[in-house]
């Protein structure tokens, strides 16, 4: 055998070592060998099929778990938004009502019940009130005269024709607590003129009986309420009446039967005369406007009382 024979059989001895060696063999750990790409080529060899790995036994055990779907929108920079962590699925929440509340989302309106949200029980109705025991709020004044038994009358609907009316008036019999003047008819005033005509009355019996022997029995009265302008005239300011603010006196009549009208006793018999002096003083002691037959030829007859604001502190009077 000649030398170059002998080179020859090593140098293929060499190669198909280093073929064995570049071939994957079977039975490793899943990973295999790729062939020099050089000599691959240069050879033109083709490996054989690699062997696919077995499954982890593990995974068939697990159950199916579902995977969130990412999201399509981005999130800052182009990169995927984080996904939220999963919520444990939760039943609804008890409420002390009894009736289950959603885990989430905006609260129900209440069907019923005050605005505090609170819900009436089923078995409870809302109370509704007495309309004959608690009528409809009007906002009127109490009088404290009526209260204290000063003056026997009552709180009447409020009064409103155009400028002239009043919120609280009172339809009033008597006047007076211990010795009452009592009034022919009803009359219609407001509590400040119930309360000083009530102030009034013991002078009035004082003098009744000084100068008649009695007691007065009734008084004649003449206006109370009226919607119009001072002296019923068409122009001019309006009169107190129109706010039951004033009342007119036309006469007396005595528990002993004598009597005396304003019209004829004011220069009348000497009793009539001092009576209704007296009464005349008395009355602008206690009032704001006291108007006689002095006055003016519209009170020749009757004598006009009200409470009336003169001057800018409304603490000057008129007596005549």
């Amino acid at each position: 055998m000649t030398l170059f024979s002998v080179q020859r059989k090593s140098v293929l001895a060499a190669s198909l070592a280093l073929l064995v060696a570049l071939v994957p063999q079977p039975g490793s750990n899943g990973a295999e060998a790729r062939p020099h790409r050089k000599h691959a080529a240069s050879r033109n060899f083709v490996p054989a099929s690699p062997p696919l790995p077995a499954e982890n036994p593990r995974r068939q055990a697990e159950p199916a778990t579902p995977q969130p779907k990412e999201p399509e929108s981005a999130g800052e920079e182009g990169a995927a938004a984080p996904l939220p962590a999963a919520r444990p699925q939760q039943g609804p929440v008890a409420v002390p009502d009894g009736k289950p509340k959603p885990e989430s989302g905006p609260e129900p309106k209440p069907e019923s019940g005050p605005e505090s949200g609170t819900e009436p029980k089923p078995d409870e109705k809302p109370k509704q009130e007495d309309k004959a025991t608690s009528p409809d709020r009007v906002y009127q004044n109490a009088c404290p005269a009526i209260m204290r038994g000063d003056v026997d009358g009552e709180l009447v609907p409020p009064l409103a024709e155009g400028a002239c009316g009043e919120r609280s008036p009172l339809r009033v019999k008597s006047v007076g607590k211990d010795k009452p003047l009592i009034f022919s008819a009803p009359v219609t005033v407001n509590c400040s003129m119930a309360t000083v005509l009530a102030e009034w009355a013991p002078t009035i019996q004082a003098e009744a009986v000084r100068n008649f022997g009695a007691e007065v029995e009734t008084v004649v009265t003449g206006s109370d309420y009226q919607c119009r302008k001072v002296n019923n005239g068409h122009v001019g300011r309006v009169s107190e009446h129109a706010f039951a603010n004033a009342l007119d006196i036309v006469s007396f009549k005595f528990k002993n039967g004598k009597s005396t009208e304003l019209a004829s006793g004011w220069k009348g018999s000497p009793e009539e005369r001092s009576f209704w002096s007296a009464l005349h003083k008395a009355s602008c002691e206690r009032f704001m406007t006291v108007i006689g037959p002095d006055g003016d030829a519209a009170h020749a007859t009757n004598l006009h009382l009200d409470l009336g604001c003169h001057g800018q502190a409304c603490k000057s009077r008129i007596c005549q």
